[in-house]
């Protein structure tokens, strides 16, 4: 044990320290320590060491003394006549007590014997083995600890899964990445405590996919009315979804307007082709009034209405040339009926004379006709056609002149062969302008 008061070791149990004197009280004391009090406030006075001081200059501690010192060890007494241990205790105090201790006998050679010794050092204390009990204390309290430990770390490593899904998945969803998001969105909603707080937002993730797949297909319609069912159903304004939505709607309803364009092109496309001007020209007017459009569809317009314009001049240009031809047709024609009543003459000539001059009259008239029925047909027809024609017409000519020729050797006279060649002349003259009048 230790004393209170100064600290020393305690050799046996008492009432008094046997080196300061301060009495001790022990409470709790159990077999390995016990716990100390200081003195009572009645003896903190000065005390007489007259008594202790008489016994101390005995013999038997002159022969321990050399030069004022000891031999033997300090801390034990050296005679067996020291006061009893119920003796009241020498304790240091200041004023009085020093008074009292100038009084008492000296020691030889000046080296005052005393009961004060200097503080000890704690380095020399003993070594106190912990109890039992402590060290079980010990012992469950780091089993507790671990058991804590390892319980924790097993409900952290439960719990983090689900909350780093669903972690991910509002970070891929406010970045705009809906179909990652709805990824950890479902992994989140397996392990969650309650499943049905995500069914919203993977809904509403779901049903912007499937607008999604209505843009890519082409069903603006069905996009446009799923778009704007999302738009209500979506409750921020600001969020990455609704952007996300307003800009597919944006697109579908673009993309279905230039469907629409495309089709009215090709409408108006195909009223130039049937001649249908009239109902070109009103389908391009209304489609010009629209303020939405864009540039391009603007030049597409643009383009359509001077596509119309030629088409409706070489209308009304064919419509004139068609109107001459047939004029000049008429013309052609009625002469023709008139050479025709001419020639109704020859067969009324008395001689064979008269009949050759006839004949001939009649030939050099539906020649010239024939002439300028070529030079018609180099008008409305274009160049392959007229080259075709001419190249006939040579041939042509040739195969009247050697028939006629060959009719004139037939003759048994001169002027019987000249009737006989240009009545041939005249037949062959006739059949080419009917079928040049065809041509017109």
């Amino acid at each position: 044990m230790l004393c209170k008061n100064c600290g020393r070791e305690l050799p046996i149990a008492g009432k008094f320290c046997p080196f300061c004197g301060a009495t001790i009280e022990q409470t709790g004391v159990n077999d390995e320590t016990a716990v100390f009090t200081s003195l009572p406030e009645e003896l903190n006075g000065p005390i007489d060491l007259s008594a202790f001081d008489a016994i101390m200059k005995e013999d038997h501690f002159a022969s321990d003394l050399t030069d004022g010192v000891t031999t033997g060890d300090p801390h034990i007494p050296t005679s067996d006549e020291l006061p009893p241990i119920d003796v009241p205790p020498v304790r240091r105090t200041s004023g009085t007590q020093g008074a009292s201790r100038s009084t008492g006998a000296q020691r030889p050679n000046s080296a005052p014997r005393t009961t004060y010794f200097s503080e000890p050092d704690p380095d020399d204390r003993p070594y106190r083995k912990p109890s039992k009990g402590k060290r079980g204390a010990v012992v469950a309290l780091v089993v507790v600890l671990v058991i804590a430990l390892i319980g924790g770390g097993v409900w952290f490593f439960l719990s983090r899964q689900p909350d780093e899904n669903l972690t991910l998945a509002e970070k891929y969803f406010n970045r705009g990445d809906f179909d990652k998001a709805l990824e950890y969105y479902l992994a989140a909603q397996e392990e969650a405590k309650d499943p049905s707080s995500l069914d919203a937002t993977i809904q509403l993730i779901r049903d912007y996919q499937t607008a999604q797949e209505y843009v890519e297909n082409g069903q603006y319609t069905e996009a446009i009315a799923s778009l704007k069912q999302l738009q209500n159903r979506v409750t921020d304004p600001d969020s990455a979804l609704y952007t996300a939505i307003e800009e597919l709607l944006e697109q579908a309803e673009t993309a279905q307007a230039d469907d629409e364009f495309a089709a009215d092109i090709a409408e108006i496309e195909s009223y130039l082709a049937d001649k249908k001007y009239d109902a070109a020209e009103a389908k391009i007017d209304s489609l010009a009034a629209d303020d939405s459009l864009t540039s391009d569809q603007k030049s597409q317009l643009d383009d359509l209405r001077t596509q119309l314009t030629e088409a409706q001049e070489s209308e009304q240009k064919q419509q004139e040339n068609e109107q001459q031809k047939s004029e000049k047709r008429d013309s052609f024609s009625s002469r023709i009926d008139e050479l025709e009543q001419n020639d109704l003459q020859i067969a009324s000539a008395s001689t064979q004379e008269d009949e050759l001059a006839l004949t001939a009259s009649s030939f050099e008239a539906w020649d010239n006709l024939l002439v300028e029925m070529y030079d018609y047909l180099a008008t409305i027809l274009n160049a392959d056609q007229y080259a075709a024609e001419e190249e006939s017409y040579k041939q042509w000519v040739d195969e009247r002149d050697s028939g006629a020729a060959n009719a004139a050797k037939e003759s048994s006279d001169e002027t019987a062969g000249q009737l006989a060649s240009y009545s041939f002349k005249l037949s062959y003259t006739k059949t080419r302008c009917y079928k040049l009048l065809d041509l017109m």
